[in-house]
């Protein structure tokens, strides 16, 4: 049985080719951003050498003016304080402008 979403030529479309925001280099552990276009928010995940990649939070809205960081409770350890938090959220917005400028 086939879904109904990939009978025929009803297929949904493909996903935008350049949804990633960039990388943010943390001594050697890299935190890769990714944009999800339909929710208008920016992905974060932790990437780090012998390690699978790990899903920390969420920034949303980016393009607002009030975007907020939201991370995944169990690891929200790395960022333990308020100021670390912050940086953080700077950052990714910092990416995510300059990509959205270079669109």
């Amino acid at each position: 049985m086939q879904y109904p979403s990939v009978q025929g030529n009803r297929r949904p479309s493909p996903a935008p080719q350049e949804i990633e925001v960039g990388v943010e280099v943390v001594g050697s552990t890299r935190i890769r951003c990714l944009l999800d276009p339909d929710w208008g928010s920016v992905m974060c995940f932790r990437i780090a050498p012998g390690e699978l990649s790990v899903y920390l939070g969420v920034v949303t809205g980016p393009g607002t003016s009030t975007p907020n960081l939201h991370l995944v409770s169990e690891h929200s350890w790395r960022f333990p304080t308020p100021e670390m938090r912050e940086a953080l959220r700077r950052t990714v917005l910092d990416l995510y402008r300059r990509w959205s400028e270079n669109r």
